[in-house]
């Protein structure tokens, strides 16, 4: 039986352009921070759901893009 991977909602993190989604193997799914790569101010997997972040830019998360 195929599930739809799950995850909870990410706040700030759902609608900013520096988000990957990121999916197990077990069907979870994870928020990355790609700012993270960039940045040591900004952890990999941040405490969800992120309501303030600095480096917050708006716009569709990097997994969304085509």
């Amino acid at each position: 039986m195929d599930r739809a991977p799950s995850r909870q909602p990410a706040g700030l993190c759902d609608s900013c352009r520096h988000q990957k989604l990121v999916p197990n193997t077990r069907g979870s799914v994870f928020s990355l921070c790609e700012r993270s790569r960039t940045e040591d101010a900004f952890p990999r997997y941040p405490r969800l759901p992120v309501v303030q972040c600095p480096g917050f830019e708006p716009g569709l998360p990097v997994s969304s893009q085509k």
